[in-house]
């Protein structure tokens, strides 16, 4: 993935205490609170990756749907197909801007 992991989890996002700020909203809000926001988030990403920042929006929306993963617990079947779906498309993209490149 290169540096894109610099941009996805830049130095400054556990700068002010050893939690990144994913694991304190875990803390505040709870799992299932942050499943749907890395549900939302991997949405967001995948919804404006062509019309904004490309391959780097992919590997960001991938990385929100690694992380709803980490929270099965809390999932419910429609969240479990959502993410499935989201896995197949980003995969297919992937592949295909890699071929273009």
């Amino acid at each position: 993935m290169g540096n894109i992991t610099n941009n996805i989890n830049p130095d400054h996002y556990s700068k002010e205490c050893s939690l990144e700020c994913i694991e304190a909203m875990e803390i505040v809000f709870g799992e299932k609170a942050v499943l749907d926001f890395c549900i939302c988030n991997a949405w967001k990403y995948i919804w404006r990756w062509k019309n904004k920042n490309g391959k780097e929006d992919l590997y960001k929306a991938h990385w929100y749907v690694d992380r709803a993963f980490k929270y099965s617990d809390h999932m419910s079947t429609k969240d479990h197909d959502m993410l499935n779906r989201m896995i197949d498309y980003l995969t297919t993209m992937t592949n295909a801007e890699s071929e273009e490149t």
